[in-house]
């Protein structure tokens, strides 16, 4: 039992896909984060065209 604990823990090839995990994992918040700067900075210009067409308008 001992020879094949110090075999799995001296084994490296699962480490390459662990590495992948996290780089995938990184990649996609990015993503997330950029999608929500985007869709907050849009809904605040939104408005401020809207405010601005009121004005214009009358309203």
């Amino acid at each position: 039992m001992l020879k094949y604990l110090h075999s799995f823990l001296r084994d490296e090839s699962g480490v390459i896909s662990t590495d992948w995990v996290m780089l995938t994992a990184g990649v996609v918040m990015l993503g997330v984060n950029a999608t929500i700067a985007v869709h907050t900075g849009t809904v605040e210009l939104s408005e401020v065209v809207s405010e601005s067409v009121s004005v214009a308008n009358g309203d």
